[in-house]
């Protein structure tokens, strides 16, 4: 505790981002590499890891401390979210609790306008969420594309090996396939898979496809997370302290429904 002139002076308060943990169904445990909140740490924020819980209680406590939210990488998300078919032997273990989870974040991040930055994974996950799909495997699926607006005078570009085997921050076998009618691409891989994107109508909602927490201080991928920070302070100071909110969650009706059903009250 710092002291001055007989009393604890005022510290100035860091933003809180919300970051999920990734998940393994069959050991029931949850992990977190380190470098997510060294990043936030190193940008200036205070990163806060959530529970996985299918308790909104939990999330009415929880959310009001927040400033902003990561979703990280991880497993891949189950195909029939996005209206797919789950017929392919290289998709990852399936993780309901963190995928329901992500949803209620990205929906509450939407409804108040909270800043978001999604992550690999994460990114693929605001896609969805907004309604979205993937290509559920790039070797399989994506043999390389034009990218429509922007080279359709070219001939289709060759794939790039976006699993790498070398010392590089993209690894990943899924990616952006028909984009949300929410979210415009800003980034793109030479072959045409799209790898950064924005929601257009809200003030800090961001996906990267590739792993900017591995190169902090380095190759100025720091400023990513700067901006997320910087976001997240700003909605802090103009937003002010949030008080409670109340979180309804329904389960989805009908074979169609990909998703439940939330909803806050407006007391934010």
């Amino acid at each position: 505790m710092t002291v001055a002139n007989g009393s604890a002076s005022k510290m100035k308060r860091l933003p809180v981002i919300g970051i999920v943990p990734s998940q393994n169904t069959t050991e029931k445990m949850v992990s977190f590499p380190e470098r997510y909140a060294d990043a936030i740490i190193k940008a200036g924020g205070a990163p806060l890891l959530l529970p996985l819980s299918g308790n909104p209680h939990i999330y009415e406590t929880l959310f009001p401390l927040i400033d902003g939210f990561v979703l990280t990488g991880g497993n891949d998300i189950d195909p029939a979210r996005y209206g797919a078919i789950r017929d392919s032997g290289k998709i990852d273990e399936h993780t309901p609790e963190r995928e329901e989870l992500e949803y209620l974040i990205l929906s509450y991040a939407y409804r108040f306008d909270l800043p978001l930055m999604g992550i690999c994974r994460g990114m693929q996950m605001i896609n969805v969420c907004l309604g979205g799909t993937l290509f559920r495997d790039l070797g399989d699926q994506f043999p390389g594309m034009v990218r429509k607006g922007i080279n359709d005078d070219k001939d289709d570009l060759p794939q790039l090996a976006h699993w790498q085997p070398i010392m590089v921050n993209s690894m990943h076998h899924q990616g952006v396939c028909d984009l949300s009618t929410r979210v415009d691409a800003v980034a793109y891989a030479p072959d045409g898979l799209v790898e950064a994107i924005e929601v257009r109508d809200k003030s800090f909602m961001i996906g990267v496809q590739w792993h900017p927490e591995f190169f902090t201080g380095r190759h100025r991928m720091e400023c990513v997370f700067d901006a997320l920070i910087e976001a997240a302070a700003h909605c802090r100071t103009h937003c002010g302290e949030r008080g409670s909110v109340v979180i309804t969650r329904s389960e989805p009706v009908g074979i169609q429904a990909q998703w439940p059903e939330i909803t806050f009250a407006d007391c934010i």
